[in-house]
């Protein structure tokens, strides 16, 4: 008889100690970008008490709707990170709670005002970036600005944000990376020559081989990088002003742990913290004097 209490004991101490809301958790990635690897390690860190499985659905969208429609009939919750990601999720698993995170525009993407889907924003407001630049170069006063079409929306209020802060956009439309070089030519040379260039969240440029071209060609015009991640500084930048990777996943568990609790008509965007990251041994080279506050306000110096 004693011996069935302390297992009766046992058992109930067990089922006390089990998380509260576990769930069955699947993430999907599109591809492996800067950053994510942050967001990832973050979300599971934060949220120790669901079952994470993880997908790199390496950018390509019929993939990702192929690991997800098993899935279906099952009580899970997808996170996308990514556009790709996201739109993978909704379309083979529509009813599925979904959260997502770096996804530079929610709404083109479908996932705005969608029943139980919520997110993280992929980045900090654009006045807020750009007034980070000034801060940081205060001579930097036209800005260079690579584009894909899926950024297209962003750059009028770009250039609202730009005229706050007094500096000057220049924006310049690519197709793919085909056309890089000669937009990086076009922006570096000549009396229109920018003082400086800009590489937004576009899948058109995060990857590894244009960003480092871009980093390498504006290092040898003498232009430094303003990055849309705190992972291109290492790589040359001289300043990102962007949310903060882990702030990113601690977010996405809150959301999870949200809709893992049964809360079904979830559809908040939370906005991540922002973290200034200043490179400065780029500015060494390329004789840039960053005034003193901008150094006292930055996270992290390079």
């Amino acid at each position: 008889m004693k011996g069935m209490r302390r297992w009766l004991v046992a058992v109930l101490a067990l089922v006390a100690a089990a998380p509260a809301g576990a769930a069955e958790v699947f993430i999907l990635k599109s591809s492996e970008q800067p950053g994510f690897r942050a967001v990832v390690d973050a979300l599971r860190r934060a949220g120790p008490g669901h079952a994470f499985t993880e997908f790199d659905l390496a950018g390509n969208r019929a993939q990702g709707e192929r690991i997800v429609a098993p899935l279906r009939g099952r009580a899970v919750i997808l996170v996308a990170l990514g556009a790709l990601a996201a739109q993978a999720a909704r379309a083979a698993l529509p009813d599925a709670p979904l959260v997502f995170c770096m996804v530079p525009d929610p709404e083109k993407a479908g996932l705005s005002a969608a029943p139980h889907v919520a997110g993280v924003a992929a980045q900090v407001p654009l006045k807020n970036q750009l007034a980070a630049f000034r801060l940081v170069n205060p001579r930097g006063v036209r800005i260079g600005v690579l584009h894909g079409p899926d950024t297209a929306d962003s750059i009028e209020e770009a250039r609202k944000a730009a005229r706050l802060v007094r500096v000057a956009l220049v924006p310049r439309r690519i197709a793919s990376e085909r056309d890089v070089p000669q937009t990086m030519r076009e922006l570096l040379a000549g009396e229109e020559a920018v003082d400086a260039v800009w590489i937004m969240a576009d899948p058109v440029l995060v990857t590894e081989q244009t960003r480092r071209y871009i980093l390498g060609e504006a290092l040898k015009a003498g232009r430094p990088v303003y990055a849309y991640s705190d992972t291109l500084i290492p790589e040359g930048a001289l300043v990102s002003d962007a949310p903060d990777p882990a702030s990113v996943g601690q977010q996405v568990a809150e959301l999870v742990d949200r809709l893992a609790a049964g809360e079904r008509n979830l559809r908040d965007m939370l906005v991540p913290r922002a973290e200034l990251v200043i490179n400065k041994k780029i500015a060494g080279k390329l004789k840039i004097e960053i005034p003193a506050d901008a150094l006292m306000a930055a996270s992290r110096v390079f």
